[in-house]
């Protein structure tokens, strides 16, 4: 992958809108910033916290019990995760690969629970660098991480369950994930590389047959392409991307007016719009519209995380 792709194309999501819980975010390093889009992580709101994920967490359960469950919206951007799940009250710990997704769910975390998340968010096509198979067996699904992964991760989920804040959780996974792509680095796809930028500059308004056209390749040939490394078909992952800018226009503050929204992004009128924004939000542009107006100032605007979500 190259790392000029991130200029054209960078996932939302819309977290930080419920007041109750966290979501920071924070770019890799150089060497990886062509495969990881970004390290997040989430969990219910407290107050500042000094110490490991594990304690930090048992902290902020005396301190905070929620009288109803708090909910995300969880979209389709094209990418994978690796999550590392913490639960304080049981002790319990889960590290899981999550696969390319093309429809929008909630994510409900039940009233007085103090699971806390740290993720790695792969680049469309990032993920397939490190492992080596293909995404689209990943599609749609949450798989353990130690049954596909292609090194032992007991030990890392240990260290950065045990890291002091997040900034350190960050620099452990990036080192991990440093090594594992020296050693297992597959062959780098200059197609794909091309196929993702004209997909990006277009901002997901282009047709399959155009692209198959432009690169000289046959259709099948291309979905075959986007099923090893993106997980889904060039036509879904364009629509994707399409919807993503159409979020990325609404998250900026325009336009108002739906009908130019449409057009703008290649819709045929504001229906059109209504219609396809619905299946990857799961609600209205106007909906969208309100949640980012309610979104926590620190949602992916900045680079580096604020001290009220150090953990």
């Amino acid at each position: 992958m190259d790392p000029l792709l991130h200029s054209l194309f960078r996932p939302l999501q819309v977290n930080g809108s419920d007041s109750s819980t966290t979501y920071i975010e924070k770019k890799p390093s150089a060497a990886l910033r062509a495969y990881v889009a970004c390290y997040w992580e989430s969990g219910p709101a407290a107050r500042v916290v000094e110490g490991n994920f594990a304690a930090s967490c048992e902290d902020a359960a005396s301190l905070s019990q929620l009288d109803e469950a708090a909910v995300d919206r969880v979209l389709p951007d094209g990418c994978t995760d690796i999550l590392l799940e913490y639960d304080p009250v049981s002790k319990r710990q889960e590290i899981s690969y999550c696969g390319t997704f093309t429809y929008p769910f909630v994510s409900a975390r039940q009233a007085g629970a103090e699971t806390r998340i740290f993720a790695v968010r792969f680049f469309p096509g990032g993920a397939h660098y490190f492992h080596g198979m293909p995404i689209h067996l990943f599609t749609g699904g949450n798989y353990r991480l130690e049954e596909i992964w292609p090194e032992n991760v007991e030990i890392i989920g240990e260290r950065i369950s045990e890291a002091q804040d997040f900034n350190e959780r960050v620099r452990i996974m990036d080192e991990y994930l440093s090594r594992l792509l020296l050693r297992h680095r597959t062959s780098d796809c200059d197609l794909m590389k091309n196929l993702l930028h004209r997909i990006f500059v277009n901002g997901g308004s282009v047709g399959v047959k155009e692209l198959a056209e432009r690169e000289a390749i046959s259709e099948r040939q291309l979905n075959r392409k986007f099923g090893q490394w993106i997980g889904i078909s060039p036509k879904k992952f364009s629509e994707v991307v399409r919807f993503q800018s159409v979020l990325r226009t609404i998250q900026n503050g325009g336009p108002p007016d739906w009908t130019e929204l449409a057009l703008k992004h290649g819709f045929f009128d504001q229906a059109h719009l209504s219609r396809d924004f619905r299946r990857f939000y799961g609600d209205s542009p106007l909906t969208a519209a309100k949640d980012f107006r309610r979104l926590s100032d620190f949602y992916n605007t900045r680079a580096e995380p604020s001290i009220i979500l150090k953990t």
